[in-house]
C-alpha cells in the first residue's frame, strides 16, 4: 500500500457529475407569466450550512440563486463486485523501450453520495431549477470520464458512469422570519454516482504477444464398449493426430513479381534477372503494415556494400544490404513495391544468388520460404 494511488477519481467525476447539470437558466416572469428577465444558476462546492454562512456574512459575494454540491459519503458498491478480477492489460509505447504492454489492476467499484441543496429567494425559482434536472434524471443520467491518464496507455478508454437520483426533495419553506429578512427557500436532495478507484498501475512491462499457438485434436463420434473401454482407448482409430494452428505477427511472403520485362510476372522456381534492366518487384503477403525493413542478400558479399545484421529474440539474426527508404514502398499491408538499387559488378563472371528480406520487430521472412530462387548473372 505504499505506491501512489491518487488519480484525481474522485474529482473528476464530481466535475462531470457539475458539468452535466451545471446549464441551469430560470427565468422571472410578471403576474401575465410573461418572461421578463433570465439568470444563470450558480453551482458552489461546497456544504448547504458553509452557503447560508457566506449569505449572512456581508463580507463574502454569495448571491442567490445558487445551487450547493458536496459529497457526504464514499462507499464501495457490492451489486458490481463478482469475483477476484486480476485486471487487464493495455498496450503502451515508451520512447526507448518501444511498444509493450502494461498490467492495469482492477478498479474497485465506489458509489459516490453527492448531497446537492438548492437556494433560493423565491418558490418560482426553486421550482424551476427543480423541473430542470427531475424530468431527466428517470431512472439515471450518464457521465462519461477516462481511464487515469497516468498509467499512460496507447489508448484511453472510455468510462461511462450511472449517476442516480435518489427520487425525494425535501422543501424548507421561511418561518418566522425577522424584519427586513429576504425570505430563503431551499429544496434538499442526494444522487449516487457509480465510479471507480483504481490500484497504482505496475512498474513492470510486459512484451507483447508474438505468437498464438493453438492445438486442436480432431475427434470422430466413437462407441466405447464399457466392458472393453481401455482397450478402445488405445485403438489407433479413436482419435486423430493433433493439429495445430499457429497466428504470428512476424511477415509473411506468399508471392514475388517481376517487371523487368515490360509487364508484371509472377516468379517462381528459379529465375533470372539482367543487370542493365530495370528491375522492379511487388512482394505479397501479409503483416507488412509493421515493416521495419527491406533487406538484400545475397552469396556475394561484395555485390552491396555496407551490410546490416539485425538480430531477434525469436528468430535467427540475418544479414544484408538495407535497402534506403526511397527504394521501396508499403503499398498496403499485404503488398510491398521495392526497386533494386545498381549493382557492384563483380570482378568476374558469376552467377550472384539474391534474396529479398522483409521484416519487423517480432522477426523477418524472405523469399526462400516461397520457394522462389532468383540469380543474377553478371555475363550472358
Amino acid at each position: 500500500m505504499q505506491n501512489k494511488t491518487f488519480n484525481f477519481e474522485i474529482h473528476d467525476l464530481l466535475t462531470q457529475f457539475v458539468a452535466a447539470m451545471d446549464d441551469v437558466v430560470i427565468s422571472r416572469y410578471n403576474k401575465n407569466r410573461e418572461e421578463k428577465e433570465r439568470i444563470k444558476v450558480r453551482y458552489v462546492h461546497a456544504p448547504k450550512e458553509r452557503v447560508f454562512y457566506d449569505i449572512v456574512n456581508k463580507a463574502q459575494n454569495i448571491t442567490l440563486p445558487v445551487i450547493a454540491v458536496n459529497i457526504t459519503a464514499i462507499q464501495r458498491d457490492e451489486t458490481r463486485v463478482f469475483n477476484k478480477i486480476d485486471g487487464f492489460y493495455e498496450p503502451v509505447r515508451r520512447e526507448t523501450e518501444g511498444k509493450l504492454t502494461t498490467h492495469i489492476s482492477m478498479p474497485v467499484p465506489v458509489n459516490l453520495s453527492v448531497a446537492v441543496s438548492i437556494i433560493t429567494n423565491y418558490q418560482s425559482d426553486l421550482e424551476q431549477i427543480i423541473s430542470n434536472f427531475v424530468p431527466y434524471s428517470n431512472p439515471y443520467i450518464i457521465i462519461s470520464w477516462k481511464t487515469p491518464e497516468s498509467f499512460r496507455i496507447n489508448n484511453i478508454e472510455e468510462i461511462r458512469s450511472e449517476v442516480l437520483w435518489d427520487g425525494s426533495i425535501q422543501l424548507e419553506y421561511p418561518t418566522d422570519l425577522e424584519a427586513g429578512t429576504k425570505p430563503r427557500f431551499a429544496g434538499n436532495t442526494s444522487f449516487t454516482i457509480k465510479g471507480w478507484l483504481f490500484p497504482a498501475s505496475d512498474d513492470d512491462y510486459y512484451k507483447n504477444i508474438y505468437f498464438v499457438n493453438s492445438h486442436f485434436r480432431l475427434t470422430e463420434k466413437y462407441n466405447m464398449n464399457y466392458y472393453s473401454y481401455s482397450a478402445d482407448l488405445s485403438a489407433e482409430n479413436a482419435m486423430t493426430t493433433t493439429e495445430t494452428i499457429s497466428i504470428s505477427g512476424a511477415p509473411l511472403l506468399t508471392n514475388l513479381y517481376s517487371n523487368q520485362y515490360g509487364d508484371m510476372h509472377e516468379l517462381s522456381g528459379t529465375s533470372v534477372i539482367l543487370g542493365d534492366k530495370n528491375n522492379t518487384f511487388i512482394i505479397l503477403g501479409q503483416n507488412f503494415q509493421y515493416t521495419t525493413n527491406v533487406l538484400i542478400s545475397s552469396t556475394l558479399e561484395t555485390l552491396y556494400t555496407n551490410l546490416t545484421s539485425l538480430s531477434y529474440t525469436y528468430y535467427p539474426t540475418v544479414s544484408g544490404f538495407m535497402l534506403p527508404s526511397a527504394n521501396y514502398k508499403i503499398m498496403n499491408k499485404n503488398a510491398i513495391h521495392v526497386t533494386l538499387p545498381k549493382f557492384n559488378e563483380p570482378e568476374f563472371n558469376e552467377t550472384v544468388k539474391i534474396n529479398f528480406v522483409v521484416t519487423n520487430s517480432i522477426g523477418w521472412k524472405d523469399t526462400n520460404s516461397i520457394s522462389t530462387e532468383l540469380y543474377y548473372i553478371s555475363a550472358l
